[in-house]
């Protein structure tokens, strides 16, 4: 399943294998039609709750089995089973926080300039209705508007969680549970940043057994540039390491989880799509290609030993069919051998589809005329045999034409025939 959320203030679930609307919420004011758009969406763990926030400033929690809401299409009566007021602005961003031993948070970003974790912890449904400020725990101030939020998990150097926040041309790595800021760290971008993402890279060691993990803290923004930092040891203060200009403003990126694929989307519309090259082991080296020689055998066989790659496409051909004896004389314009060969396979559909063909290459007369009595008997014979049959009728019908146009002045002068 996916949750969407819309610009009319809607919270749609819908199934990505049939693309289904399942469920929708209204989460505009008041419940009624015309509501703000929702600009954050995020599941919950145990991914039967979703959590959502907009520029009516508010954050809602939504529970998907129970009640309130639309089966099946868009309705207004959809209840959240929480909601949370604090905001003084748009909800840009959202991130959930669960870890063992710690309670289930939301984390949001706003155009208020700061970022407020909440508390999901004993969410029901028996809380439905007005809002709820008492479970705000923390309030960080970025110093701008905030765009984007990203949720570093713990590892064995970083024992917390950590939540990095982007707005304006800064990003900063916060502590939630504290509130601190671990890193302010002012980036290379002009223009505000509107996205950031976690990539892990994967490498082999020298000696090419080993896999070593690397993790990298994307950041575009507006301004088109693609930066990439370090992320892998956060008291370092995120190292810049390189970066990529593209023609267009920036508005979203993201990687697939594995890290092979990413997506950028710009603000004129258009959805790049880039993958990963294949992943080399550290110390080995490449045999370098001979150049072929235009003109050889080498160069005009070239590619035909190469073997398909997982992620390529490959696409049978089908093997080409053998001709008929019949369709190779046809193609040589030999309609009257064609025609005979046809005969002596005594099938109807392919004699009736000989006569059709030439009928159509107007090489019927061609191949009825200059007959003597053997040649011209199995031709009558089936005529006479099959003129009756619907499914054949309509082609001997004007065989049988064209043979009485040129045997009628010979007709009588053998007893076969007559």
């Amino acid at each position: 399943l996916i949750a969407v959320g819309t610009d009319s203030g809607d919270v749609r679930v819908c199934d990505t294998t049939s693309r289904a609307t399942l469920r929708t919420f209204r989460a505009g004011s008041g419940g009624g039609s015309g509501g703000y758009p929702v600009r954050a969406v995020q599941w919950l763990s145990d991914g039967k709750r979703l959590v959502s926030g907009g520029d009516d400033a508010m954050v809602r929690v939504w529970d998907l089995g129970g009640g309130g809401g639309s089966v099946g299409g868009s309705g207004d009566s959809a209840g959240p089973i929480l909601q949370m007021a604090g905001h003084g602005d748009s909800v840009r961003a959202m991130v959930i926080l669960k870890k063992e031993g710690v309670r289930t948070m939301a984390v949001s970003g706003s155009y208020d300039h700061t970022i407020r974790v909440w508390d999901l912890e004993g969410v029901s449904d028996g809380e439905e209705g007005g809002a709820n400020q008492d479970r705000c725990m923390a309030i960080m101030d970025h110093g701008a508007p905030v765009e984007d939020l990203l949720l570093l998990p713990s590892s064995e150097t970083q024992p917390q969680p950590l939540i990095v926040s982007a707005g304006g041309t800064t990003v900063k790595v916060w502590n939630p549970l504290t509130g601190e800021c671990v890193v302010d760290l002012n980036t290379k971008h002009s223009k505000t940043i509107t996205s950031i993402c976690l990539i892990d890279i994967i490498r082999n060691d020298e000696l090419g057994k080993e896999r070593i993990s690397n993790k990298r803290l994307v950041t575009a923004g507006l301004d088109g540039l693609i930066r990439i930092h370090a992320a892998d040891d956060i008291s370092a203060n995120l190292p810049y390491l390189h970066g990529v200009k593209t023609p267009h403003p920036i508005t979203a990126i993201r990687a697939s989880p594995d890290g092979s694929r990413f997506v950028v989307g710009t603000s004129n519309g258009i959805v790049t799509v880039r993958q990963r090259a294949k992943i080399i082991p550290q110390g080995v080296s490449l045999k370098r290609k001979v150049r072929v020689q235009a003109g050889t055998y080498s160069y005009f066989m070239r590619g035909a030993d190469v073997s398909a790659d997982a992620d390529d496409h490959v696409v049978l051909l089908d093997k080409k069919r053998k001709l008929k004896s019949y369709d190779v004389m046809l193609k040589q314009f030999r309609y009257g051998d064609a025609l005979d060969e046809a005969l002596n396979g005594r099938q109807p559909d392919a004699i009736v589809a000989v006569l059709e063909e030439l009928g159509k290459r107007r090489g019927l007369t061609q191949a009825l005329s200059n007959r003597d009595e053997e040649s011209l008997e199995p031709i009558l014979s089936f005529t006479t045999k099959f003129i009756t049959k619907p499914r054949y009728s309509p082609v001997l019908i004007g065989v049988a034409d064209k043979l009485c146009d040129i045997y009628s002045g010979v007709v009588g002068q053998s007893e076969n025939i007559d």
